[in-house]
């Protein structure tokens, strides 16, 4: 009995400050989320993916989306720690206080993957390694940011682009990997039948063979609730090359 009264207050001040760590994240979540849930901001990533389209027939993707990415939020949030295409583990860009990691996507079928980093020190075909080793480095690797910034394509019929742009919170059950969900990911064919080739989760894997690097898996409808905006691009139509555009600024600006 003496010793249950002992725990009971270490136990009810643990769940206090877990309360309060949860409230605080709640609410610099939902201050971000405001900031970029505005109908301007919304309306500047349009014009900025129509933009491109203008002159580019290439998808955006990768550190083309970082670079129109900062010049949407910079119209209502202040930019810092820009990577400019210097793809350290982790954090992008700084949006404010809040590190971003940027990432692009094709959705097929309903579904996509973004990569991640690699775990090579980690876990490979000669050490297959410990879970809980990589989750702490999955862990340390994470610690830079709180947000994906992901920019969603969606290839249709007759060269039109579907894009979606998502805000998600790295807190997001979609990007949490547990050591008790990690499961060893064996070959079915071949001579890696039967041989440990990686790791997977319900959400992720990590293949040996691809320099073990960290894939997360999810469907459209796992992350419709974080879009902020979204753009259809007629990508047939033609395109202005850019000495249409410099004689069209040395006209006004002669």
């Amino acid at each position: 009995m003496n010793e249950y009264k002992m725990i009971m207050p270490e136990t009810i001040i643990t769940d206090m400050i877990t309360d309060m760590i949860e409230t605080v994240e709640s609410a610099c979540t939902e201050s971000l989320l405001y900031k970029l849930k505005q109908e301007h901001v919304s309306k500047k990533f349009q014009t900025e993916v129509q933009g491109y389209h203008l002159i580019c027939e290439a998808p955006i993707k990768e550190a083309l989306w970082e670079e129109i990415n900062k010049n949407i939020a910079a119209c209502v949030c202040e930019i810092k720690d820009e990577a400019k295409g210097n793809h350290k583990s982790g954090k992008d860009m700084q949006f404010d206080e809040f590190g971003i990691s940027m990432k692009s996507a094709k959705l097929d079928k309903n579904k996509l993957s973004i990569s991640s980093y690699r775990l090579t020190t980690v876990c490979s075909d000669k050490n297959p390694g410990d879970p809980a080793e990589i989750v702490k480095e999955i862990s340390q690797r994470d610690s830079s940011f709180q947000y994906y910034s992901i920019l969603l394509r969606e290839e249709l019929d007759h060269n039109i682009l579907q894009y979606n742009w998502c805000l998600i919170p790295k807190s997001c059950p979609l990007f949490n990997i547990s050591e008790t969900e990690l499961k060893p990911k064996f070959g079915k064919t071949g001579k890696n039948k039967g041989v440990q080739v990686g790791w997977e989760t319900k959400y992720a894997s990590i293949t040996f063979s691809m320099s073990s690097q960290l894939w997360i898996h999810f469907t459209f409808d796992d992350i419709k609730p974080y879009i902020i905006s979204s753009i259809k691009v007629n990508n047939s139509q033609k395109k202005i090359s850019y000495t249409d555009i410099f004689n069209i600024k040395t006209c006004f600006n002669p």
